[in-house]
């Protein structure tokens, strides 16, 4: 593994870890009845996860089509 994706998955995890904190922070903002911004932490919690995941997948691709790296 190259040292630039040891890089990457270290990004890519503490963006996960924030985006899972929104989603919790929200949830509980809104069992506690807490109506002021919960939306937007749920929405920019699931935007935020999507985001990575996307981009994770999608430069795993691009990387495994570019060194021409299969599985099996």
């Amino acid at each position: 593994m190259k040292p630039s994706w040891k890089i990457r998955r270290r990004y890519i995890f503490v963006a996960f870890v924030l985006g899972s904190l929104m989603l919790v922070t929200g949830s509980v903002a809104t069992l506690m009845n807490n109506d002021s911004g919960t939306r937007d932490l749920i929405t920019g919690g699931v935007a935020l996860i999507t985001l990575l995941l996307s981009s994770y997948i999608a430069g795993s691709v691009f990387e495994d089509i570019k060194t021409g790296e299969q599985d099996g």
